[in-house]
């Protein structure tokens, strides 16, 4: 079961640690994802924790093609490093892994979709792709029975999609296929 928090405090320094791991301006897309990939937070208290960083000038950002990019003051830094203890170690190595997939995606220009929708009493159709440089390359729709089921294959594909893709295509495309 994900950690998640309750405390806007906690919240605001799991986002401080998101933007410190990505080590560069992280887009608010992949802050976003990042968080809300793991648990940690629901979105309107991320966003609440985002607002209040920024007026408290703990976070900056600036607007690039159309895009909020974030970064942390000296005064974030700070506090990511002197309260990082109010978080349990387990948390901060998922964060770091989660931080560390996202910039690999960043770097690639890799976009993933993983996304899941009611569609009758006891239906849910899961939506799983990649995309690179604005390309669908990998797309997949799945119909399960429950909501939960469906929760846990979308976090675990925007985990590790090249797996899923991996098995897939080795799957469809045998290494000795003489057609």
């Amino acid at each position: 079961m994900p950690y998640k928090f309750e405390e806007l405090t906690d919240i605001k320094l799991i986002i401080l640690k998101t933007v410190q791991y990505f080590k560069t301006a992280m887009p608010e897309a992949i802050l976003t994802d990042a968080i809300l990939d793991r648990g940690f937070a629901n979105f309107f208290d991320l966003q609440q924790a985002v607002y209040e960083l920024t007026e408290n000038r703990l976070l900056t950002y600036y607007e690039e093609k159309g895009a909020r990019l974030y970064s942390l003051t000296r005064l974030g830094e700070t506090a990511a490093e002197g309260y990082q203890s109010r978080i349990p170690r387990s948390v901060l190595e998922k964060l770091y892994q989660t931080v560390r997939i996202k910039i690999r995606e960043y770097e690639n220009g890799l976009s993933l979709i993983a996304d899941y929708e009611k569609t009758g009493d006891m239906d849910y159709r899961v939506h799983l792709g990649i995309m690179e440089g604005g390309y669908e390359i990998f797309t997949v729709t799945l119909s399960l029975f429950d909501e939960k089921m469906a929760q846990n294959v979308c976090r675990r594909f925007k985990c590790d999609p090249q797996v899923l893709y991996s098995e897939v295509l080795s799957a469809l495309i045998p290494e000795h296929d003489e057609n």
